[in-house]
């Protein structure tokens, strides 16, 4: 499926419960492309600027607050309290073809 700039014109598009370690892009004039792969993100961001001629890919461990949210950062969407001590890692790469 081809991307369509229009789909960014309102804000990023946000995938969450992503069941999926990766996400590929390929030109559609080369046979070029690149796989991006992730672990332990709970959110993927994609955006873009309006009439841009790129695409952000963004693993994202948090998102914004929803328009019900009470402001309580240990109740927001996608916080991960840590102990003292405790250590929380993420990872990605990019492999291009």
């Amino acid at each position: 499926m081809a991307i369509n700039s229009r789909w960014f014109y309102g804000d990023a598009l946000v995938f969450k419960g992503l069941q999926s370690t990766s996400i590929a892009l390929q030109s559609n004039q080369t046979k070029h492309g690149f796989t991006f792969s992730y672990s332990n993100f709970p959110f993927m961001g994609i955006w873009s600027a309006k009439n841009a001629d790129f695409v952000c890919i963004e693993p994202w461990c948090g998102i914004a607050d929803s328009v019900d949210a009470n402001g309580e950062l240990r109740k927001k969407e996608g916080i991960h309290l840590l102990t003292p001590g405790e250590v929380m890692s993420r990872s990605w790469s990019v492999t291009l073809y």
